[in-house]
């Protein structure tokens, strides 16, 4: 009996120690979780979203909390001099830091997407001048902007991204094999077809034709010297050339033609329903492209993202929407509800190991929800 008692109790303290050992375990997992959790916390992410027209840029921490945006002037390489767009990037990263009350060393990652950049030789570039200016090794990720759009719209999984802002461009991405489609985005002198810029160019020259006595009247004439406040087509030229952005200027008119073309104005109707076909045409050919480079899988329900001002407005989303090409592809149309410059943080944030949970997905989204308010 006294045998069994002892027995009993060297089983019971063989549990309690047991026990103990098991509450420091778990008690040293969750101070690593907290620990990391806090390191996570400390660390800073920079995104940078460059288009034709404007530049965006955010910060936030590694848990996906946002902390900063700032904005700022075109950053495109290809339509800006190198020195404004050094300057405008430097300024919005200095800005988002000091706003979010962070130090440079915080930082753990930056990745942009510039419109222009995603060419090898632009890319080293950018990271040349960027690493010159930081004074801590910072890793340094340049990617279209097209890219980290379609981040935005997907959090980084596949889909199709088709952006029409000042220029076009669309592009593709199948996580399975980590590849990447492009299909136009050649700038507005050997592309951007279905663009703000295509639609204002060919708006301004249908005024001036009409002026001519070439062309057909249309309302596209008094909306422009209405909104430029010009007394006749002849000051036209000089308006357009004295821009200092002059294809974010001409592609300002687009939304006078989209707005003509509602009320009917033949000339609007034909440019605008033109550029709708046009972008329809960009995003078939990416789908095609994925489709030849993953023949065993079906693609139907893969999102496209829609992005850019002309998508903004319903009624051209609508015309989009029934062009053949998207009607008949099974793909998902959706507007992208979150600012790309979203992507590029997030793309950052990939870029470091970190996973986009739904707790990181419902933070940035609410960053952007508190931001519409």
């Amino acid at each position: 009996m006294q045998e069994q008692e002892q027995l009993q109790g060297q089983e019971q303290v063989q549990e309690q120690m047991q026990g103990r050992q098991k509450c420091r375990v778990q008690e040293d997992a969750l101070g690593l979780v907290r620990g990391q959790q806090r390191a996570l916390h400390l660390q800073r992410f920079i995104g940078i979203d460059g288009g034709g027209t404007k530049t965006a840029c955010i910060i936030g921490d590694g848990c996906g909390n946002v902390l900063a945006v700032c904005y700022g002037e075109s950053s495109n390489m290809n339509s800006q001099p190198w020195a404004e767009v050094k300057h405008v990037l430097w300024t919005l990263i200095r800005r988002v830091l000091e706003v979010s009350d962070s130090e440079e060393s915080q930082i753990a990652g930056v990745f942009l997407g510039l419109a222009g950049a995603d060419r090898a030789e632009n890319k080293q570039q950018f990271i040349a001048f960027l690493r010159e200016q930081f004074t801590a090794d910072i890793s340094v990720t340049i990617q279209n902007d097209a890219i980290t759009a379609l981040a935005a719209g997907t959090w980084g999984e596949g889909g199709i991204v088709l952006i029409s802002g000042t220029g076009s461009i669309a592009y593709g991405y199948l996580p399975e094999t980590d590849t990447y489609v492009r299909v136009g985005g050649w700038g507005y002198l050997l592309g951007d077809e279905g663009s703000g810029f295509a639609i204002g160019q060919k708006a301004l020259t249908a005024v001036m034709k009409q002026h001519d006595g070439r062309g057909e009247r249309t309302a596209l004439t008094e909306l422009v010297l209405k909104e430029w406040s010009l007394p006749d087509p002849n000051r036209i030229i000089t308006h357009v050339y004295s821009q200092p952005n002059v294809r974010s200027a001409v592609a300002g008119i687009s939304k006078l033609a989209v707005a003509a073309a509602k009320a009917g104005d033949p000339t609007a109707a034909s440019i605008v329903s033109d550029a709708a076909e046009q972008l329809a045409e960009l995003a078939a050919a990416v789908n095609s492209k994925l489709a030849k480079l993953q023949p065993d899988a079906s693609l139907s329900g893969m999102p496209l993202m829609l992005s850019g001002g002309l998508f903004s407005d319903d009624w051209f989303m609508e015309l989009f929407r029934e062009r053949k090409e998207i009607r008949n592809s099974g793909l998902t149309i959706r507007r992208l509800t979150i600012p790309p410059v979203a992507g590029c943080y997030v793309l950052a944030l990939k870029q470091a190991g970190i996973t986009i949970t739904d707790t990181v997905k419902q933070r940035i989204a609410a960053w952007e929800t508190r931001r519409e308010a």
